[in-house]
C-alpha cells in the first residue's frame, strides 16, 4: 500500500515538475521542490488513511509529517541538485534516481515515527 500511495504521490510530483520546467520555464531544482510539495500533500492523505491506516490524531501526525518532510525535502533537493546540476543528468533521470534513493528512508520514517 505504501508503494501504491507513493506511486500516486510521485506521479503528482513528476507532473508538477515537468509542467513547471517545460511549460513555465522554471529551473529544474525549483521545479522539483514545487513538485515535492504537491506530492507531499497527496502522500499524507494516502499514507494516513490507506497505507498505514493510522489512528494517530491528525495534529500529531501532521506535525511529525512536516518534520519528516523538511528532512526529505532537503535530501531530495540535495541529491537532485548533485545529479542534475553537478553531474549534468537530464532532470527527469536525476529525479527518478532521487526518488528511488529516498524510498527506503521515507518508509522507515513514516512507518516508525509519523504514522505510528
Amino acid at each position: 500500500m505504501y508503494v501504491g500511495a507513493g506511486g500516486i504521490a510521485t506521479a503528482s510530483h513528476y507532473g508538477v515538475t515537468i509542467a513547471s520546467v517545460e511549460l513555465l520555464g522554471i529551473a529544474p531544482v525549483v521545479a522539483t521542490m514545487l513538485g515535492f510539495g504537491v506530492g507531499a500533500v497527496v502522500k499524507y492523505w494516502l499514507n494516513y488513511s490507506v497505507a498505514f491506516q493510522s489512528r494517530a490524531r491528525h495534529r500529531r501526525a501532521v506535525t511529525r509529517y512536516v518534520v519528516a518532510l523538511v528532512s526529505l525535502l532537503g535530501l531530495n533537493t540535495l541529491v537532485f541538485a548533485l545529479l542534475q546540476e553537478g553531474m549534468g543528468l537530464h532532470y527527469m533521470l536525476a529525479q527518478a534516481i532521487t526518488t528511488i534513493l529516498l524510498i527506503p528512508p521515507g518508509y522507515v520514517i513514516h512507518r516508525q515515527w509519523v504514522f505510528r
